[in-house]
């Protein structure tokens, strides 16, 4: 009761609960129509490689562009920043709703529409990640980040339950509309708040800011290896978590319920990731949890792999989602622990490439290995290519900790 009463306590701040509520909101029409996306790129092919492709659409951009767009946040108001960024994504949901029910879709069109959504996720995530910084409650990052997660998960368990409602009952455009409709809230949210005020340096050029944050990276070695872990799992982990429509319409042959259903485990194993992570009280024990948590995500996708039964698929997932919110969400409490505020929105825009695009390519090279080896045994080889990197970087940042202690 204790544990409640203090996730709760963070919500009396009225900045944070403004905030939490319009972001909450829209992630529920945003995870609609990730799953609706989804769903149409295998309905539209019926192709493993399609799906990834389609994911990877949406994620590839994340790489050229989120750490320029990380740049120029940190030389912009955060506040404007991401009521633009919120209004381009908006008129992007409509456009595909407009697209959908004209019945004008067509896979390739999907893509198309999907790398304009990946260009402008590109210049949303380092402000997502930055303004929970701008907004937590004083001396509660931590939590601030850690409730975030749980309301983004359990967004994530809600929403592909309203995408396959709208899908079967108004049709899949309808789930883009509701999208697009459901950023009015975080729009309104940011409009009211308050953002803490952050100085703001003149910039250098863009190029010469983008090429300094990548040396401030290279130059902190726990920041470098929180940016690997969160690389090798977010790829070779998540990645997988990308394919879930070729695993249930494909594998277990379950369509579109089936597929709203493993996504819907995905959110609840991940909200008790969540709820288990912020009971992590000090910085050491969380960057043990994190650690663990990444070493432990190639285990659960390889047991993914093998699994022959689609409930025992369901509960796989779950605890797949589980460890990796342990490890992503430990992994991004410490890193915003770590970074000078200069340097926060290029930082931040690098993680995003790294965390948000890794995915997708992820999903792309794992559906294209399952179109020629079969979906298992690709799931099987991404788990056990997981173990091992995840085991490198961790063993090589010890070593060289061990090294600097030495010296």
């Amino acid at each position: 009761m204790s544990f409640l009463s203090s996730r709760l306590d963070i919500f009396r701040d009225r900045n944070y609960a403004l905030y939490a509520l319009g972001n909450s909101i829209s992630w529920l029409g945003t995870w609609a129509q990730r799953v609706a996306v989804g769903w149409l790129s295998w309905d539209l092919s019926h192709s493993a490689s399609w799906v990834g492709l389609i994911s990877l659409a949406q994620f590839l951009p994340l790489i050229f562009f989120a750490p320029l767009f990380g740049g120029l946040l940190d030389r912009s108001d955060p506040k404007r920043y991401a009521i633009i960024t919120h209004t381009v994504l908006a008129a992007l949901a409509t456009a595909l709703y407009v697209v959908a029910a004209l019945d004008a879709l067509t896979i390739e069109r999907l893509c198309l529409l999907s790398v304009l959504l990946g260009i402008a996720n590109s210049s949303h995530q380092p402000v997502r990640l930055a303004l929970v910084n701008d907004v937590a409650p004083p001396g509660r990052l931590a939590e601030a980040i850690a409730t975030n997660s749980i309301l983004f998960n359990i967004t994530r368990s809600i929403g592909p339950a309203l995408a396959g409602i709208a899908i079967a009952s108004l049709g899949v455009a309808a789930t883009f509309a509701l999208n697009a409709i459901s950023y009015a809230a975080i729009i309104g949210a940011l409009a009211v708040i308050k953002i803490r005020a952050t100085p703001r340096k003149p910039s250098a050029g863009f190029v010469k800011d983008f090429v300094a944050g990548i040396h401030y990276v290279k130059g902190h070695g726990f920041i470098l290896e929180l940016m690997l872990l969160s690389l090798v799992t977010a790829t070779l982990g998540r990645g997988v978590i990308e394919l879930l429509p070729a695993f249930a319409g494909g594998l277990y042959q379950r369509g579109s319920s089936g597929l709203a259903t493993l996504t819907t485990a995905a959110g609840i194993g991940a909200i008790v990731g969540g709820a288990l992570l912020s009971k992590a009280g000090s910085a050491g024990w969380l960057q043990m949890l994190a650690r663990r948590g990444a070493l432990s995500v190639g285990v659960a996708v390889m047991a993914l792999g093998m699994v022959p039964d689609y409930w025992l698929a369901v509960a796989t997932v779950a605890l797949l989602a589980l460890i990796l919110v342990l490890s992503n969400v430990g992994l991004q409490v410490l890193l915003q622990k770590s970074i000078n505020d200069d340097f926060r929105g290029r930082v931040l825009g690098l993680w995003g490439m790294c965390n948000i695009a890794g995915p997708g390519i992820g999903g792309a090279t794992i559906g294209a290995a399952a179109h020629l080896f079969g979906l298992r045994s690709s799931t099987i080889a991404s788990g056990l290519l997981c173990t091992a990197l995840t085991l490198w970087i961790v063993r090589r940042s010890r070593g060289l900790s061990e090294q600097a202690n030495a010296s």
